[in-house]
């Protein structure tokens, strides 16, 4: 029977979402600070009134009557679900004042893609935004990548327990330490070290590139942020292709696979474990699909005119864009219109297996994930070599992953139902493209990017596409962030509620 939520799990969901809340008013401070110290008056007033927004709704969801002192899963799915959707909302409030969007929804799409680290974009004129708001567009990826309830654990404020609960309900099951409050903080540490050590190896880039040293290191600290988080967004329209510099592609290179490995991983190095890094199974499957992908993608641009510098050029090119679609970092150092007119078939097909199978669990990236696709994988051969052995022999399938594990049943469902999921959504979203008036290719690379949380576009996503298809890539960018189930069990609560009001109608 489905647990249906009573008026004192409502004030308990609305009292976790107002902390949420107060968090992104408080975060606005920064793009704030920034207007004034470059003197973009009116982007500050945009603020001003961003934060005089999410701070009284945000203090007053927090004031709710609480009953139940601990948040259950039950709570915990529908606050994460609510969380991102109402932290997309009130952050698009000043980016709806700033002039660079056709409409609210617009401004909403950006902020709920930024969130997600998805990085697709409907902004115009970007390369003549304000500071304040490109400050403000990069920072969703930070608050989003590492999640909004990682953030919010982090600072421990009106969350009344049961923080596990939501770390969990945020699609994140690894604790990389005993408790949970602790692991929360750690990721933040982890991210503040490669976020920092990136934007002074991009600083460097900047300042070699002739860049004035106020705008070069704006540049070094959101392109560190996009890319370590695997956000994808710039604050050039042409993305990584404005930089023209070998060092740049290097650097954002190592921060894509930084951002998109384990961040539990990333703790057993810093102990020590430096063998897990070559027998972990995420590992492996990212470095076997990203190199054979690579491969295939510098063999077939080799054969074409479309980049000079011959096979070298070639590889650099497809190596970038192969990762950057599997990181899910969406960074493009190509012009929308090449994925379709100038990249061979193999091309397009690889970075579309790169983006739907996505980076590593429990990192800032999105997609399959490469532990399911290891563990699926496994699974079927250990389904071979049961068919092949005695019926009298016992076999169990062990993997690495933080240690030796032996393989499931349950893992391995729970593997094979989340790709299932990722598939349908990444068909159904095509389809819906193709009734919108586009072309097979275009809408299915749009609509797995979405999910995927990539940002790779091939033109589709602009502020001039129809309203309809806006609202199914934000919905597929928000279910794709969540991985499906707080999201699925949000639609569960509202069913039975509107069932419940149905019922209660028809009594009266």
């Amino acid at each position: 029977m489905w647990l249906r939520l009573r008026v004192s799990d409502v004030r308990t969901i609305a009292h976790v979402v107002g902390a949420f809340l107060v968090g992104i008013g408080f975060v606005m401070l920064i793009p704030l600070l920034t207007a004034i110290a470059w003197r973009e008056w009116d982007p500050a007033l945009d603020y001003f009134l961003g934060m005089g927004v999410a701070l009284p709704v945000g203090l007053a969801l927090m004031h709710a009557d609480v009953v139940r002192e601990r948040v259950t899963y039950a709570h915990a799915f529908a606050i994460t679900a609510l969380g991102w959707l109402v932290a997309a909302l009130f952050g698009a409030v000043p980016l709806a004042f700033s002039g660079n969007y056709a409409s609210y929804v617009d401004a909403v799409f950006d902020a709920l893609s930024g969130l997600t680290t998805s990085g697709l974009t409907v902004v115009t004129d970007l390369d003549h935004m304000a500071h304040a708001h490109n400050m403000w567009r990069h920072l969703t990826h930070l608050i989003g990548g590492q999640g909004i309830v990682v953030a919010a654990l982090s600072l421990a404020v009106g969350l009344r327990g049961g923080g596990l609960s939501l770390y969990v309900a945020e699609a994140r099951d690894e604790r990389i330490l005993p408790n949970v409050l602790h692991t929360v903080r750690f990721i933040w540490v982890v991210t503040a070290i490669y976020v920092g050590v990136g934007t002074l190896a991009l600083l460097g880039v900047t300042q070699y590139l002739g860049m004035p040293l106020g705008r070069g290191t704006l540049h070094a600290f959101w392109m560190a942020i996009a890319t370590f988080d695997t956000g994808g967004f710039g604050p050039q329209s042409m993305n990584s292709m404005y930089y023209h510099s070998h060092l740049f592609e290097f650097v954002t290179l190592f921060l894509m696979i930084a951002g998109a490995l384990n961040f539990n991983l990333h703790a057993q190095v810093w102990r020590g474990g430096f063998d897990e890094l070559w027998r972990n199974i995420e590992v492996r499957v990212l470095a076997f699909n990203t190199t054979a992908l690579s491969v295939l993608v510098a063999a077939s641009l080799a054969v074409t005119t479309a980049f000079s510098g011959g096979l070298l050029g070639a590889w650099r090119k497809g190596a970038y864009h192969v990762l950057s679609a599997h990181t899910g970092t969406g960074h493009q150092a190509v012009y929308s219109n090449q994925w379709l007119a100038d990249l061979t078939p193999p091309v397009f097909a690889a970075v579309l297996i790169a983006m739907a199978a996505g980076g590593a669990a429990s990192s800032t990236a999105g997609g399959i994930k490469a532990l399911r696709i290891g563990l699926i994988g496994r699974s079927l051969l250990q389904q071979v070599k049961m068919a092949l052995a005695p019926r009298s022999a016992v076999s169990r399938a062990r993997y690495h992953h933080i240690g030796k594990q032996i393989l499931t049943p349950e893992a391995a469902g729970a593997a094979s139902m989340a790709f299932v999921l990722y598939v349908v959504t990444y068909i159904t979203g095509g389809l819906i493209g193709v009734e919108y008036g586009y072309d097979l290719r275009s809408a299915v690379f749009e609509s797995i990017s979405a999910t995927a949380n990539v940002g790779l576009s091939t033109g589709i996503v602009s502020a001039g596409m129809p309203l309809g298809l806006k609202l199914t890539y934000m919905l597929q960018m928000w279910a794709g962030r969540l991985e499906f189930l707080a999201a699925l069990a949000l639609f569960a609560h509202a069913l039975y509620a509107l069932r419940g009001l149905i019922d209660l109608r028809s009594r009266a």
